[in-house]
């Protein structure tokens, strides 16, 4: 199985370390989960893997491909980022048409010229995302999950080796989570997607068809390997600082504390 990405003892300093000495290995196929409370370097880690934050030390390798050694903006070419910071850039007044072109070319709020190649692969996503009614609103029009989606159609366009979902159900109500989850379950078992990892606060939100876990607390690894051994009490209560108690039925976690 390739590896898809691989880090070595990779650090991350801002003020104070934030990320310290991790390792791992996530290889095409997985869906992986990344778990850790408020702090433990969740949404850290997925910035540094796309090089928005730059490692203090360590090694980072995506695609086989070894930072500082390639130039890190082709490479981010491969890898599509979905979080709320992109989801506050997008001008209310955009077409959700042209949101979604923006994703080919890298850029947020899309301009140039109309190319109908690029509308038509565009609309196509809309529509293998079944999200093609809202191709000529404007975000500004769209709700919480409509949005969710249309950034997941944007990241698509690059055709990605990795999807990364930073807290995609974040500001949803509970029957928005209900219908993104949906969503979110059926395109994790979309084959064309190498791999997909997922930061979240909220066990619930784990589609059943993921396959592996990371666990941080303080920028540490905890645990990390197949969700099946490592998505324990033991290592959550660990991980928050608190028994907590993990149950499972029909492919879905509940917690409680």
């Amino acid at each position: 199985m390739k590896k898809t990405v691989e880090i070595k003892n990779l650090s991350f300093t801002a003020d104070k370390e934030i990320l310290s000495n991790l390792n791992w290995v996530f290889h095409s196929g997985e869906r992986w989960v990344i778990l850790g409370a408020n702090g433990a370097g969740k949404t850290s880690l997925l910035s540094t893997i796309c090089a928005y934050n730059t490692p203090s030390s360590g090694e980072l390798i995506v695609n086989g491909k070894k930072y500082s050694a390639y130039d890190w903006n082709l490479v981010r070419r491969e890898i599509s980022l979905v979080g709320s910071h992109l989801e506050r850039a997008i001008r209310p007044t955009e077409i959700v048409l042209d949101t979604v072109m923006s994703g080919k070319l890298a850029m947020i709020n899309y301009w140039g010229k109309l190319d109908k190649k690029l509308i038509a692969e565009a609309k196509r996503k809309l529509v293998s995302l079944g999200i093609s009614d809202l191709a000529f609103r404007t975000w500004g029009q769209i709700s919480q999950g409509e949005r969710k989606k249309v950034l997941i159609a944007r990241a698509m366009m690059i055709k990605p080796k990795i999807l990364f979902l930073d807290e995609p159900c974040s500001g949803l109500d509970p029957l928005a989570r209900k219908k993104f989850l949906q969503f979110l379950s059926k395109l994790c078992k979309d084959s064309k997607i190498p791999a997909i990892a997922m930061t979240t606060h909220y066990v619930e939100e784990i589609p059943p068809s993921f396959t592996h876990c990371l666990i941080l607390k303080q920028g540490k690894i905890l645990a990390e390997g197949k969700i099946s051994q490592v998505m324990t009490s033991a290592n959550l209560s660990k991980a928050y600082g608190v028994k907590c108690l993990l149950s499972r039925s029909r492919g879905v976690y509940s917690l409680k504390i």
